[in-house]
């Protein structure tokens, strides 16, 4: 029998929180725990008690085998997968109603824009898009989050829009 490695299975569960665009201060209230602890797990500084990957088992449907795996396999749209699985279940099904974090928006939605990635679009365009899907995020969040991204973001050039000249961004 394979031994529990802490450290795998905890960057797997942070792997799992950041592909379903759950909020660290979300996940740590669902596991019982301070998002100061959640932060020291993030920079390596501490791992996943038991319990606590025991809930995150049960949260994102996978079993302990699977989360103990140095590769674990994300489904593509797992976040409404879990959404389907959880429908009944109260404390899981409203944090997978909440908006997802804005990194889980651009990297799951917006980069797979097929406008984005060929011409690219003005940040009202993009607030246009994550609407649509019932994400609010306000205008200046959406433009700080399109710098703080510039891994996969790019400034493609400028447009005038209402007489002001505004940043069109772009993938990568």
């Amino acid at each position: 029998m394979t031994s529990i490695n802490r450290k795998v299975i905890t960057e797997n569960i942070l792997k799992l929180i950041d592909s379903n665009g759950i909020e660290d201060s979300d996940f740590a209230n669902l596991i019982e725990k301070s998002t100061r602890t959640l932060s020291r797990i993030r920079k390596g500084q501490s791992l996943f008690n038991i319990d606590a990957i025991n809930v995150a088992s049960s949260f994102f449907d996978k079993s302990l085998i699977e989360l103990n795996k140095q590769y674990i396999v994300i489904e593509a749209d797992s976040r409404n997968k879990l959404k389907h699985i959880h429908k009944n279940n109260v404390a899981y099904s409203s944090l997978l109603e909440k908006r997802p974090s804005i990194t889980y928006a651009i990297t799951y939605h917006l980069l797979n824009n097929k406008e984005f990635c060929s011409t690219g679009m003005i940040v009202d365009k993009i607030k246009k898009l994550f609407d649509s899907l019932g994400w609010n995020y306000s205008s200046s969040y959406i433009s700080s989050s399109m710098r703080r991204n510039s891994k996969y973001i790019a400034v493609a050039g400028t447009a005038i829009v209402d007489g002001n000249e505004v940043n069109v961004y772009k993938s990568k």
